[in-house]
């Protein structure tokens, strides 16, 4: 991987690694080995489509800067939502919620779920895991909410995706991701009051 400036591990999971962009700070590189980029490919493919509909600036999805293939990997370049500005602080939703909170914090991230689920269903955005475990969330300054973001999982991971390609389609994929993540974690549903609006849109 010499043709880019790699830096730390930032992470890893399955299937990728993740790692600092040595050249530029606010972005990382998100890389696969070839024999096992299913994901990576999926979602460099879902990342394009966004781009080339004029979709790619959503909030709630990490910024994108084109892929690449060096060596035996194949990768991305994204925006390093760990790093973002100097006086932001990133945290998972799981993470976060793992203390006791507020009320009006609570509120507030019940709130920016409604407007990501909203965006989700407005612009066709296919998630295929909603959990909280893949929701970061981004304070400013003032530690008040400035982005909640999907940082895993994009794309439609059928042969034929036709929710990516069909609204229609990806509406009812999108409403089917939301009630499964309602369902598989309840004590964040029952947590943050969500069961009001789980059929929304």
């Amino acid at each position: 991987m010499s043709e880019r400036k790699f830096g730390a591990l930032l992470g890893k999971g399955g299937e990728r690694e993740v790692y600092e962009n040595l050249s530029n700070p606010a972005t990382c590189f998100k890389v696969s080995h070839k024999a096992s980029c299913v994901q990576t490919k999926r979602e460099i493919k879902y990342f394009e489509s966004l781009k080339k509909s004029g979709q790619g600036d959503l909030p709630i999805i990490p910024k994108y800067f084109g892929s690449f293939e060096q060596g035996d990997y194949v990768g991305f370049e994204q925006e390093c939502l760990s790093w973002s500005e100097q006086n932001d602080n990133a945290i998972l939703l799981e993470v976060y919620l793992q203390e006791d909170r507020s009320p009006e914090c609570l509120l507030e991230i019940k709130e920016k779920l409604e407007e990501a689920y909203a965006l989700m269903l407005k612009h066709n955005v296919i998630i295929s895991d909603i959990h909280p475990n893949n929701i970061l969330l981004i304070f400013d300054s003032k530690n008040k909410i400035k982005r909640l973001v999907f940082i895993d999982g994009f794309g439609s991971p059928e042969l034929i995706p036709l929710p990516q390609y069909c609204s229609f389609f990806g509406r009812l994929k999108i409403k089917r991701q939301w009630e499964k993540f309602l369902r598989r974690r309840p004590d964040v549903k029952v947590k943050l009051g969500l069961s009001s609006f789980k059929s929304k849109g």
